[in-house]
């Protein structure tokens, strides 16, 4: 679970914001538990049995960037400072409409193999973030579930 955890924590590395309010909600998968209501910098954070994370936030677009320029600056951080191998990238929409898109990275640490999604929304105000990661055979078993969870995300 200690991978897992770094798996989401690299992604303040890459934006270096600072979160704003709550304003994303996610309906986590049944078989997923909620984890207490001290988050951080994230508005949502759940865990599968198996160590599979899943969280969503807010940052602000400051500076301003489209859709396409923040997936591209994702991208180039993670795969140049991460580690992360970029596997395929999808558009998704939000549970309340907003275009996005998902980014599925791999990495392989302490000889096993991990996976972790992005799915960014972005608005003239804010970018929105669900991530999810976990040891891939563990991730591939949920990760029906976790793309509902990111289909069921309310922006606001």
């Amino acid at each position: 679970m200690r991978t897992t955890c770094a798996i989401l924590a690299a992604l303040s590395l890459p934006l270096a914001l600072s979160a704003c309010g709550s304003s994303v909600t996610m309906q986590a998968p049944d078989d997923f538990v909620v984890l207490d209501d001290d988050y951080g910098p994230y508005d949502l954070r759940a865990t599968s049995a198996h160590g599979v994370v899943l969280a969503a936030r807010e940052v602000p677009n400051d500076p301003q960037g489209s859709l396409d320029f923040w997936v591209d600056a994702i991208k180039n951080r993670l795969r140049t400072m991460g580690g992360y191998a970029l596997i395929d990238e999808a558009d998704v929409t939000a549970g309340s409409g907003q275009p996005g898109k998902r980014l599925r990275f791999g990495r392989d640490e302490g000889g096993q193999t991990h996976q972790y999604w992005l799915a960014v929304f972005v608005t003239d105000d804010s970018i929105y973030l669900v991530e999810a990661g976990g040891r891939q055979e563990l991730f591939e078993e949920a990760e029906e579930r976790i793309a509902q969870a990111i289909a069921s995300a309310q922006l606001d």
